[in-house]
């Protein structure tokens, strides 16, 4: 079959779940990639990109399958979250929101794997890779996209997840806005005296974000944000000096002394912001429809979003009908979330340019909602992503299946 309800071009955890989710309202999909998907994990060590899986992105990928596709033991739940800058400091348990938990901590890649195996086990998705896209190309009732195999694939919907060098969105003629923070997120993987028990951990220090999150096993995985200057010179340090740099940031941390190092990676930290989520006949999601700064963990949680509100915009869509209203719905809803959300970690990000005057307000604005029962509820439930997700998940569970 060359015809299609939807084309969804990338396969990874946004476009996967994408895919899979709108099979399930009835509509056919194809999904393509350039890659074949990678085989599941046989043990073997953590991969160093982990991302936070909120509650609500939890209950969205265990809707479409993705989340059964997952190995339990490669996940960390985390019931506690600590922030710290200056003297103040905000706790959060999830049993003071009537939640089990406020998050897992997951390997982005297991993620996209286990994403890519949902949508090829679903019906109504045919899995296409690898493949690349040759052209694409647009009319007033299709969208065609030539694939380097030949063949020429016609959709009513096209769906740009091919991530932040997106091929879809150039072709739809859509800007984009970047800020290169003149960052580097440093990651590793750390066994420390005391066993991780479950707490994602940030502090806001002099070089900028310092977060350590649970892994399995009672390990914690860095991810320390810091300004390029600074990137190299900790990257050049042996283990031992590195891990003295991050006790001496990590103050107030409760999981004693580095033990155990693993190898360290050096990402640079540019945020975009697409023009436009959605141009006729297409739209964007994931980091194709902007990459945030990881110091919240909202990047995958942002894009699962996008997908749970083409869920809700899409469910009552008849393939006779002009999909073009309801994608510019989409397309204005999410990307006032985008803006609301990565605007918000910006400010957050920018307070190491004020130095220790801007950590102390950080800090006591921290310790002010601490005493606001209000405020921190509606921390949490934006956090979690339970409220937007929630109507996705009823059009799901009345859909064809």
């Amino acid at each position: 079959m060359n015809t299609f309800d939807v084309i969804v071009i990338g396969s990874a955890t946004v476009g996967g779940t994408a895919a899979a989710a709108l099979a399930r309202l009835g509509h056919e999909v194809a999904l393509i990639d350039r890659r074949i998907p990678a085989e599941r994990p046989k043990g073997g060590e953590l991969d160093p990109r982990v991302v936070a899986v909120s509650p609500g992105s939890q209950r969205l990928l265990d809707a479409v399958g993705v989340w059964s596709e997952l190995d339990p033991a490669r996940l960390a739940p985390y019931s506690e979250m600590q922030v710290m800058s200056g003297r103040g400091r905000l706790d959060f348990k999830a049993s003071d929101h009537g939640l089990s938990r406020l998050g897992w901590i997951a390997e982005l890649p297991e993620l996209d794997r286990a994403s890519a195996a949902a949508a090829g086990s679903a019906r109504r998705v045919e899995t296409i890779w690898p493949a690349t896209v040759r052209q694409l190309r647009t009319t007033t009732d299709t969208v065609e996209v030539e694939l380097n195999n030949g063949r020429t694939l016609t959709g009513r919907i096209l769906l740009g997840a091919d991530g932040a060098r997106s091929r879809v969105r150039t072709a739809a003629g859509i800007g984009v806005e970047s800020h290169h923070y003149n960052q580097k997120a440093l990651v590793a993987h750390l066994v420390t005296a005391t066993p991780n028990p479950g707490i994602a951990w940030q502090r806001f220090g002099e070089f900028g974000p310092l977060a350590l999150l649970p892994l399995p096993g009672g390990r914690s995985s860095l991810v320390w944000s810091v300004h390029l200057d600074q990137a190299e010179r900790l990257m050049r340090q042996s283990d031992d000096e590195f891990a003295a740099e991050i006790e001496a940031h990590a103050e107030g941390a409760a999981f004693g002394t580095i033990e155990q190092l693993s190898r360290r990676h050096a990402l640079t930290l540019v945020r975009r912001q697409s023009r436009r989520l959605a141009a006729g006949r297409i739209a964007l999601l994931g980091d194709a429809a902007r990459s945030v700064h990881p110091l919240a963990g909202q990047g995958l949680n942002l894009g699962l979003g996008d997908v749970a509100a083409l869920v809700e915009v899409l469910a009552g869509w008849k393939r006779d009908r002009d999909p073009s209203p309801l994608l510019a719905r989409y397309g204005r809803r999410r990307r006032s979330d985008s803006i609301l959300v990565a605007g918000g970690i910006h400010l957050f990000n920018e307070t190491r340019a004020l130095g220790e005057p801007g950590r102390q307000a950080m800090g006591l604005g921290f310790s002010t909602l601490a005493r606001l029962r209000p405020a921190r509820e509606a921390f949490v439930a934006r956090a979690c992503g339970l409220a937007e997700v929630r109507p996705a998940l009823q059009r799901l569970e009345s859909g064809p299946g």
